[in-house]
């Protein structure tokens, strides 16, 4: 099973830290799993997991680089904010 490490994002809303993350898994059919995963930083769950199923390699690193951008413009960044 291919497993990219997670890319996680971080962004400081109304005094709370809130994280984003995205990770690109091969599943055992041969299938690209993009996996979004999103909450505050001090909840124990995440707010919201969601995955998106591709065929190919590259459509799934497409629309994950895509999301990164996004999410970059947004306010986003690598590092924690404290």
């Amino acid at each position: 099973m291919l497993y990219t490490s997670p890319i996680t994002l971080y962004r400081e809303v109304n005094h709370k830290v809130r994280y984003y993350k995205l990770s690109l898994i091969l599943n055992l059919f041969g299938e690209y799993i993009f996996q979004r995963e999103y909450g505050s930083i001090k909840a124990l769950q995440p707010t919201r997991v969601i995955k998106d199923y591709f065929s190919s390699y590259k459509e799934a690193c497409s629309t994950l680089e895509h999301k990164l951008r996004e999410k970059c413009h947004r306010g986003y960044t690598p590092k924690e904010k404290k």
